[in-house]
């Protein structure tokens, strides 16, 4: 089936407010990071560079479904 990851398990964590507000606020600096931000951002934060790799495209995707979203509402 699709949903078999081939061995590997995916788990869902969460991040703590001070993980999310650090992330939130790189990303109103740049919509896109660094090579370099994210392996330090990653750093301090204690997530693996693919962990705040993905923060920032799924932060992206939730940007746009949020404008289309409003763009819709004041369409007649």
């Amino acid at each position: 089936p699709s949903h078999v990851l081939l061995g590997r398990t995916r788990t869902f964590e969460r991040y703590s407010a001070y993980q999310r507000s650090q992330l939130e606020q790189e990303y109103q600096r740049s919509r896109f990071i660094s090579y370099e931000r994210k392996a330090e951002l990653a750093q301090r934060l204690g997530l693996s560079k693919t962990q705040v790799q993905f923060w920032f495209q799924n932060r992206r995707s939730k940007e746009k479904k949020l404008l289309q979203k409003n763009m819709n509402a004041f369409q007649p």
